[in-house]
């Protein structure tokens, strides 16, 4: 007998063109209740009633921890375009074999090797961004 897989519900963030306006800000209200909202964006818990404005936050600041997160997203982007531009390189050219080659090395290379040391500077790149304690209304 087949098990029916939940259907999964896609996030705030995950709409269309949300990439470009910054990472979720996840507000934790003093009952527990927790909530990804984006940068501007109001909330009233629904277990006590507090509100929160995540527009009290610096824009500045916010800013900068956009262009970080955009700046970091860059490379994995870059590099499997370029996979891809090889891929279609190697193709057109009639190497097609080549292809097999290409992608296991690319994979080992990327999660070997550029990866980790691609999330090592990310962290310390945000160990230094600022955090904020935001109030209810």
């Amino acid at each position: 007998m087949a098990r029916r897989r939940r259907q999964r519900t896609p996030r705030d963030w995950e709409q269309p063109g949300a990439i470009l306006k910054g990472p979720p800000i996840t507000l934790t209200c003093e009952c527990g209740e927790r909530r990804d909202l984006a940068y501007g964006e109001r909330w009233q818990c629904e277990s006590c009633g507090r509100t929160y404005d995540t527009s009290r936050i610096p824009a500045d600041q916010y800013a900068e921890i956009r262009r970080l997160s955009l700046r970091y997203r860059a490379l994995p982007v870059a590099f499997g375009a370029l996979m891809a531009l090889l891929a279609i390189v190697f193709t057109l050219t009639g190497n097609w074999p080549g292809v097999f080659f290409l992608m296991p090395v690319a994979l080992v290379s990327w999660f070997v090797f550029i990866r980790p040391f691609h999330r090592k500077r990310y962290r310390e790149a945000i160990s230094g961004l600022p955090r904020w304690e935001l109030r209810a209304d």
